[in-house]
């Protein structure tokens, strides 16, 4: 190989992506820019824009390096810089004009894209919702609250309801899951599958009540005393109801007044409760918990199961609520366990060419027509189904 014809082109591609998921936020940045021919406002003009070219380095850019070498020597290097903010508002916040020369320092409003952003779906996740759990018993005697965890699990599905654009519940507030909460924690932690099996469900929200002790009153000017305040710390966990494993989790503090006497019996399911600023304080975080949940679930597919099979039909555990309609296409997927270290079962999914078009649909359940014999012997009881 002769190295006079030889020409070795090199490509350098680096890319510095530091935005984070947010829409919008503020950054500061400075530059400098030369002033010729006394044009002050040209000057000022260059050194704001070198400055917001800083603001986007700082919040996120793309670089792309090509470099030609022949011979031994550089003949062509470019370099290009690709932005993937806009500003939205700049401010100066100062200036200096000194030696022939201005410095500018700008507060600017960067508005990034999101780095993933899901395709809007229409499809919904059945959720269920068992009764809430509490730390501390005791803590219900402020107020006799001896239905609260009841209420709260209702008033929660109701939100869900209300606002999600991912989900829908299962309702089951007059019952608790016999889980250890200490074990909810533990990394690697799974429910078993059965709670999602009998109801149904693809997911299982284990809500628990952490603290709701209410806090020391205070005197104004030592004159009269104001309502205490009480704390509600509250936590989420969020677990796939085929594998049992944890996929979201949040903790939730607030706290507010509280109107009543501490020894006053108050009904937690009555208007008077969720009216008062206590019980609206609980409505705005049991909505930030379901918007939570939304974005959880926004990027995760529906995987519906094979609930019944008789001959060539089967019937899914999804239906009109999830989003599934008469005439949809949905590929099945082989569903195997295989057992681990600890002779726990773990669901493993197997390729399947079977595929399916839905022929009937009630409200949490769909039905088709498997075709072609291989299909028909393949497909079992627990196969998993996601839409096309």
């Amino acid at each position: 190989m002769k190295l006079g014809s030889c020409i070795i082109k090199v490509i350098l591609a680096c890319s510095l992506v530091l935005t984070a998921p947010v829409q919008a936020k503020w950054t500061q940045a400075t530059g400098q820019a030369k002033i010729v021919d006394n044009n002050l406002a040209k000057a000022r003009e260059d050194a704001i824009e070198q400055a917001i070219s800083y603001a986007t380095l700082k919040t996120g850019a793309h670089f792309s390096s090509e470099q030609t070498v022949s011979n031994g020597q550089l003949v062509n290097d470019s370099f290009t810089l690709s932005r993937n903010v806009q500003s939205q508002q700049v401010e100066m916040v100062s200036e200096l004009v000194e030696d022939g020369y201005i410095t500018v320092n700008i507060r600017i409003d960067m508005i990034e894209p999101f780095e993933q952003a899901c395709q809007a779906s229409e499809l919904k996740a059945s959720i269920l919702v068992p009764q809430a759990s509490i730390k501390d018993r005791s803590q219900l005697r402020y107020g006799n609250l001896g239905l609260f965890e009841q209420n709260l699990s209702e008033q929660l599905a109701q939100v869900i309801e209300a606002n999600s654009s991912s989900s829908f519940t299962h309702l089951h507030a007059n019952e608790r899951l016999d889980v250890d909460q200490t074990l909810v924690d533990v990394r690697g932690y799974r429910l078993p599958s059965w709670l999602g099996e009998i109801t149904d469900s693809q997911y299982i929200l284990l809500p628990e009540i952490i603290d709701i002790s209410p806090e020391p009153s205070t005197r104004t000017f030592g004159l009269w005393e104001n309502d205490p305040m009480r704390v509600f710390q509250f936590k989420l966990s969020l677990f796939h109801a085929i594998s049992g494993e944890k996929v979201w989790s949040k903790q939730y503090s607030k706290s507010a007044e509280w109107e009543f006497s501490l020894q006053q019996t108050v009904n937690s399911n009555s208007d008077q409760f969720w009216r008062s600023e206590y019980g609206a304080m609980i409505s705005t975080v049991l909505l930030d918990a379901s918007q939570d949940i939304d974005q959880a679930l926004n990027c995760r597919p529906l995987l519906g199961q094979v609930i019944a099979k008789q001959a060539n039909r089967i019937i899914l555990n999804i239906g009109r609520r999830n989003g599934i309609r008469v005439g949809d296409t949905l590929q099945l997927v082989l569903q195997q366990n295989m057992p681990d270290r600890l002779d726990n079962m773990r669901a493993v999914a197997g390729k399947s060419k079977a595929t399916i078009t839905i022929d009937q649909v009630t409200e949490e359940s769909a039905t088709a027509v498997l075709k072609g014999l291989s299909a028909s012997l393949n497909i079992q009881i627990n196969d998993l189904a996601i839409k096309l």
